[in-house]
Parts: structure tokens; C-alpha cells; sequence
């Protein structure tokens, strides 16, 4: 805008402005004169001043950090999954690396919440593994990765792990992310019972970088920061250490002094910390006390002068500055808004109008968002569910995005299991459709029980459908929950013939426990193998939730039997045998139960190798019991060891026979199709009707000589065919479960969901989560 664009109007914003500015610059020339005489006296002491509050801000703050990372270690100290893995030795087996990724993800959790800590490791001496927050490596690495760079010998490394008890900070070199950057280290053991076990040591490192980054200094002064030992745990402004930076240079709690830094005379002023010990150091080159001083006398001699000379030319020069953006900004608005703005009219009054308008704007685009809220909160509900909320906005400010207003800090999950759409069930192409209807009253249904005496939010997770039970602060009792199952459970099947399974959690506290309320229903519902369908189960009735663990139970479910009559049906005794082991393992060895008990699971295990021989067909069957006589063996032992010996030599007899009746009685046809699926398994018309077709032979034909031939029916066998591709993409490609469904030849990723379990006893989306690197 030229110079003679801007007219002074009344009604204008430039008026008031010019008005404000003249009256401001009065005030500096008054002033100036009071404060002339004082000025120079306290300048230097001034200085000195801003220095030392610098650093006690500094020391506060970072004595802060520290005190919080001791105390965060001492609750760590105390947790018992992290207590619990420092009994493990080498080698690690599955469960061991499971403990590890949930201790990881603990540890994730920790880091979350203390974003200036840039890493955390627990170091457990008995088996060598140090975990951090992605991965887990061992001594030796976690030396090449903080220790190598700092002139300090793999010995000295092990020597200051070899400690009984540490805890202490140490500077050291990370190398976790891009280039060597100087870090803090605090190193704190864990303390045990036993003292003789090597016990485990919490490392948390903080770059220096972090301990500063909120640190203001005057001047640009270099500060550094020196512990109780003499090393410089932090520092800016300079590379190298100067020697006039040490303890025996910096006597007494604070203090200031002059010494030579790089040929420069500078002044030194350090306070020491109360707490740690350390020394907080400000070094500023001294000429800048006298280049204050001066400054300070030439500004006072030429404001004055100044103020009136220009004063008025400046009160222009910055009305035209400030005024410009306004005038910009107006004509923006008035292009684009259609509303005019006529000269000589007040700015502030036609923005008001322009704001009122935007705003009118903005509720329409509210009102369109408002459509797609129910995504967008269900969302969020699976967020809480899986303990997976956005790090960087609190929990309570997404809840009241969604208008969810809380009644109590008691949270219960409930799982929904359809066992029979009743009225909604079809065989037509509608049943995707229908289903989804039935979820969505399902959800709705349950949301309205709920909401009789609770508050209630219902979602849908992997196939299954959460309810999300806020109890009321008067009633957080179990009971409740019983009776929203119950109550949700009989107006479906009364009114639309649902028949469900409902898995009921435990109770637990504050937001964060609902996603441990959610694994606690997901491990009831699984349950459901065993309880059969149409139940309630809790999951404080189950055996592993019980006071001492389950340790007097029987684990012997109808999954794991499945699965060892599939490696039964194959002949394949090391398979066979390895799981016939881990059974054992887990009810004899882990669950200590008595002899009478293990009995009957041994004749149990005797039962589904029978019985595996009776679903093969063998015509040797009878003569098998009769020579092998493997009930008469068990009722001959008096150990435990005794009937597992005779229970794995029974089994070597019963898959030799299996592999000898089968290769008495395997034939071309057999080889064919087994040939024929492997091509095609990606297909989604794949069935035993296409392959009788492509064979010339109807479809009852060839599955009835594929089941002699091969000793398993030819559905089962196309299902494990796509079961074994969909295991390898699962854990070594990044795609999402339904494309991985859709390449094996799974249409409905419903079904693939339902075929994966059966199988293989957990889900896909689980099963990818453990096989992930």
C-alpha cells in the first residue's frame, strides 16, 4: 500500500492507533531520565543475577527429571513381570520371548509417560538378555551401543555390571539412533529375595541434549553440568572440556570466578545441587559486563534525543506496518466472502461480520462431521480396547470429543459370540448383510441393558462384538454384569432366536485397565472350546484365573486334542510325540497333580490315538488292542515316568501302523489331487466338486479314495493347504488379514477368521501379532 492510500478516517482503526502509539512514546522519554542515574550501578550485579537464577532454573529442572526417573525406577523395580524374568536362564524358549515382547511393551508404556528419557533397558545378568522398548540384545551389543565410543574397555563395562548393587549415573555415547550423541546414563539393580542370583539392572538413558533443551541462557553463555565424580554429564556452547571446568577449581555450594577459557578472560558462575552433588556451571566471556554498561549509558544519553526526533517518523513507519496485514486481510475477506467493505468504516466491525460468517460455516461442516462420528467413535472404542490411544492426546479430551461422559472409574468388558443367527441366518448371497443387521442390534440391545443401570459403549473387534461396561459408582459388582449377559442374552433369543456366548472380564479401574479387561473376555472366550456354546462364561471362574493359578487343573482341551489327532492321522511321531511331551509338561510338571489324575489323562491320550485309528478306517485295528494292550500297560504302572515311557512306546506302535496301512493302500489318484490342490489352493472355487471334475470322477468318488488313501478328509486337507500359505504371509508380509485371506483362496474373511481358529487355536490377527519380528 503507497503512502497516500492511508487515510485517516474517524470511524478507522488509525486513529486509536495513532492516538496509543504518540502516548506510548511519551512514557520511554520520562522514564528514561528517572532511571539514568541507577542504571549503571546495576548492571553488573544484574548480570550476575541472571545468571545464577539460570542456573538454580536449570538445577530445578533437572534434579526434577532426575528424581522422577528414580522414582520410575523404583517402580519398576517392583513390578513382578519385570522381577519375574530374572529367574530365566538360556536358552529362551517361546514363552520366555512372549514374556519378553508384553515386558517390552510395559517398558514402552514407562517411556510414554517420561518423554525426556530418549531409552530404557533392563539388563538380566542370568541369561544375558538386555530388553529395551524394540528389541532385545545382550551385553556385548549393549556395549558396542552406549559404552565403545567412550575410551572404556568391554572389562571396565563388565566390571561396573559385576556390581552387587549400582546405582549411579554415568556419561556415556549413545549410538542408538544416527550419530554418537553424549547421554546420561542411570544404571539401578533390582533387588532380590535370593542374594545369590545375578538379579537384573535398570538402565535409562537421557541425552544431554534433553537435559538442556529447555534451558535459556543470557548472553548465549556456554553452560555445563559436572557430576559428583568429576565428569561432564552435560554441556553446549563449547567441544572440548575446559580445565578451568573441575571440583577442584569450583569450591563451596556457589560461587563466581575469572579464568582464561581458549585465550578469552571469562566469567564462571556455578551452584552445586543439594540432592546429587553436581555442579551447574554458566561461563560468559567478561568483556560483556563492560559492553552492558556501555550500552546501557549510550542508550540512556541517546533515547531521549531520539524519542523526539523520530519518534513521530517511527509512529508511522510501524502504523503503515501494522496497519497493511489488517488492510491485506480485508481485502481477502472481501474478495472471497462477498461481503464489501466501504471506505472510511470501521475494520474491526466489518471482521466481526466476516468472523460471524466463518463461524455460520464452520457449524455446517460441523453438522456434515457429525455424519461420520459412529466411525470415527468406534475408532476410538477399539483404540481402548486394544490400549492403542493416539500418545499425544489425553484420554480425557478424546472422551469428551465423542461426548462420553464417564459415571465411575469401574470398566468390565463383555464379549458377544454368535453361535446361530436364528432369524437372520440364510444361505443366500444376504447372509453378509443380514449378519451385519444382526450386529448392529446385537451392539444396540446390549448398549440399552447396560443402560438400564450403567453406561455402556458397544464396538465391533476382529469379528467379535465388545461391550464396554462403565458400572455405576453405587453398584461396581460383578453381579451386574451377570445380569446385563443374562438380560441381553434372553431378549435376543426370545425375539430374533440369536442364540450367543458371552465372556464376562474382571472389574478393573481407570481407562487404562479396559484394554486388560478386554484380554481377560478374549481369554474367557476362548474358553467357549471347552464350555460348549450358548454360555456364560467369567473369567474369574476360569482355571487360570484362580488364586493359585490353576495349578491343581487339568489342561487337556478340545483344541490341543484336535491338533494332536491331525499329527496322529499323519504317522508323524516326532510331532506327535513333542506335543504329547508339552501336555504332559503342563499338567504333570506345572500343575503338580496327583498320581490318580495323571492317570487318566495318560488314558486319555490312549483314547485319542484310538480313536484317530477309528477315523482312518483301520481294518487292523482290533488286532493293534489286542497285541499292543495299551490299557493293561497303563494299569501295570505305579509313576508318573513309568506310564509316560509306555504312553510313547504305544504311540510309536500306533503311527507306524498308521504309515504302514497307508502305504499298503496310497495310489496315484491320491498323489494327484494332493498335486492338483497345492496348484489351486489360491482359488476361490477350489472344492471337491471342481476337482472331480477336473478328474472325470464325481465328487462323493474322490473324496471318499482321498480319505482311504490319505487318511484325512479332502476339505480338511485344501483348509490346511491355505492354512500353511496364509501362516507364512501372516508373519512375513505387511498385509492386512483380508488381502492375505482373499491370496489363499478365503472370499469371506469371516470365515477365514472361523477355519484359522478351528485349526490353529488362536486367530489370525493374534497369531500375526506373535510371529511379527
Amino acid at each position: 500500500m503507497r503512502l497516500q492510500r492511508i487515510r485517516f478516517y474517524k470511524r478507522s482503526v488509525i486513529v486509536n492507533w495513532l492516538i496509543s502509539y504518540l502516548s506510548v512514546l511519551l512514557v520511554p522519554i520520562m522514564i528514561s531520565g528517572m532511571i539514568y542515574a541507577a542504571t549503571w550501578h546495576v548492571v553488573e550485579s544484574e548480570v550476575n543475577r541472571a545468571n545464577e537464577s539460570v542456573l538454580q532454573k536449570m538445577e530445578q529442572a533437572i534434579d526434577s527429571n532426575l528424581g522422577g526417573i528414580e522414582r520410575l525406577s523404583m517402580e519398576m523395580a517392583l513390578s513382578k513381570r519385570l522381577g519375574a524374568f530374572m529367574n530365566v536362564n538360556k536358552p529362551l524358549t517361546d514363552n520366555d520371548y512372549y514374556e519378553l515382547f508384553s515386558i517390552a511393551s510395559d517398558l514402552r508404556v514407562y517411556k510414554m509417560a517420561n518423554d525426556y528419557i530418549e531409552q530404557i533397558y533392563v539388563y538380566y545378568k542370568n541369561s544375558d538378555t538386555v530388553l529395551s522398548t524394540r528389541e532385545h540384545i545382550d551385553s556385548r551389543a549393549l556395549f558396542e551401543r552406549l559404552g565403545a565410543k567412550d575410551d572404556r574397555g568391554l572389562e571396565e563395562w563388565k566390571s561396573f555390571f559385576g556390581k552387587r548393587y549400582i546405582q549411579e549415573y554415568v556419561p556415556v555415547t549413545s549410538l542408538e539412533d544416527g550419530p554418537p550423541a553424549k547421554a546420561v546414563m542411570y544404571a539401578k539393580s533390582v533387588i532380590l529375595d535370593n542374594p545369590d542370583l545375578p538379579g537384573a539392572v535398570i538402565l535409562f538413558i537421557i541425552k544431554d541434549a534433553k537435559l538442556l533443551e529447555n534451558i535459556r541462557t543470557p548472553n548465549n553463555a556456554a553452560v555445563a553440568v559436572l557430576d559428583q565424580h568429576d565428569r561432564m554429564v552435560a554441556s553446549t556452547g563449547f567441544d572440548m572440556r575446559p580445565s578451568l571446568l573441575a571440583h577442584s577449581r569450583l569450591p563451596g555450594k556457589n560461587g563466581l570466578l575469572y579464568g582464561d577459557v581458549a585465550g578469552e578472560q571469562t566469567a564462571v558462575s556455578y551452584i552445586t545441587s543439594d540432592s546429587t552433588g553436581w555442579k551447574y556451571v554458566s561461563m560468559i566471556p567478561a568483556e560483556l559486563f563492560d559492553e552492558k554498561m556501555k550500552y546501557v549509558k549510550n542508550l540512556i544519553y541517546w533515547s531521549i534525543g531520539l524519542s523526539l526526533a523520530i519518534g513521530g517518523l517511527v509512529t508511522y513507519l510501524f502504523l503503515k506496518k501494522n496497519y497493511n496485514p489488517i488492510s491485506a486481510l480485508i481485502r481477502r475477506l472481501s474478495s472471497q466472502s462477498g461481503i464489501s467493505f466501504e471506505e472510511g468504516s470501521n475494520e474491526y466491525g466489518y471482521l466481526h461480520e466476516a468472523l460471524n460468517n466463518t463461524f455460520a460455516e464452520k457449524e455446517k461442516i460441523g453438522q456434515r462431521l457429525e455424519r461420520h462420528r459412529n466411525a470415527i467413535r468406534s475408532h476410538m472404542l477399539q483404540g481402548l480396547l486394544k490400549g492403542r490411544l493416539e500418545p499425544n492426546v489425553p484420554v480425557h479430551e478424546s472422551l469428551a470429543a465423542h461426548n462420553i461422559r464417564l459415571m465411575s472409574p469401574h470398566f468390565a468388558v463383555l464379549l458377544l459370540h454368535v453361535d446361530h443367527y436364528g432369524k437372520f441366518a440364510s444361505t443366500d448371497d444376504a447372509q453378509p448383510q443380514k449378519e451385519k443387521l444382526a450386529h448392529f442390534i446385537l451392539m444396540n440391545v446390549a448398549e440399552e441393558v447396560a443402560g438400564q443401570r450403567h453406561q455402556a459403549f458397544a464396538t465391533e473387534l476382529e469379528g467379535v462384538l465388545a461391550c464396554i461396561v462403565n458400572l455405576d459408582e453405587a453398584r461396581p459388582e460383578a453381579s451386574e454384569l451377570d445380569w446385563i449377559a443374562e438380560e441381553a442374552r434372553r431378549f435376543l433369543l426370545d425375539h430374533f432366536h440369536i442364540r450367543l456366548t458371552v465372556a464376562i472380564s474382571g472389574i478393573h479401574r481407570e481407562v487404562e485397565g479396559i484394554s486388560r479387561a478386554y484380554q481377560e473376555a478374549m481369554a474367557a472366550l476362548e474358553y467357549r472350546l471347552v464350555m460348549g456354546s450358548g454360555e456364560i462364561i467369567r473369567y474369574a471362574e476360569l482355571p487360570s484365573a484362580a488364586p493359585d493359578g490353576g495349578s491343581a487343573g487339568y489342561y487337556y482341551p478340545l483344541h490341543v486334542e484336535q491338533q494332536l489327532v491331525n499329527f496322529v492321522k499323519t504317522g508323524d511321531y516326532a510331532k506327535s510325540k513333542a506335543m504329547i511331551d508339552e501336555i504332559i509338561e503342563v499338567n504333570v510338571t506345572s500343575a503338580s497333580v496327583s498320581v490318580p489324575l495323571a492317570k487318566c489323562l495318560m488314558f486319555d491320550l490312549i483314547s485319542t490315538m484310538l480313536k484317530t485309528m477309528d477315523e482312518l478306517g483301520m481294518s487292523n485295528k482290533r488286532e493293534f488292542v489286542n497285541r499292543v494292550n495299551p490299557a493293561d500297560r497303563l494299569i501295570g504302572c505305579k509313576t508318573i515316568k513309568e506310564m509316560k515311557i509306555q504312553l510313547g512306546d504305544v504311540l510309536e506302535q500306533v503311527c507306524r501302523s498308521i504309515l504302514e496301512d497307508r502305504n499298503q493302500g496310497q495310489n496315484q489318484l491320491g498323489q494327484q489331487v494332493i498335486d492338483y490342490v497345492k496348484r489351486h489352493y489360491s482359488s476361490e472355487n477350489l472344492n471337491i466338486t471342481m476337482i472331480g471334475e477336473a478328474f472325470g470322477l464325481t465328487p462323493s468318488y474322490v473324496s471318499k479314495q482321498f480319505k482311504a488313501h490319505t487318511g484325512e478328509a479332502l476339505l480338511e486337507f485344501i483348509n490346511k493347504m491355505r492354512l500353511e500359505e496364509a501362516k507364512k504371509l501372516l508373519a512375513g508380509q505387511p498385509m492386512a488379514i483380508a488381502e492375505i485371506a482373499r491370496s489363499v483362496g478365503y472370499a469371506d474373511i469371516n470365515t477365514f477368521n472361523r477355519v484359522f481358529k478351528k485349526y490353529e487355536g488362536i486367530t489370525p490377527g493374534k497369531f500375526k501379532e506373535i510371529a511379527s519380528p
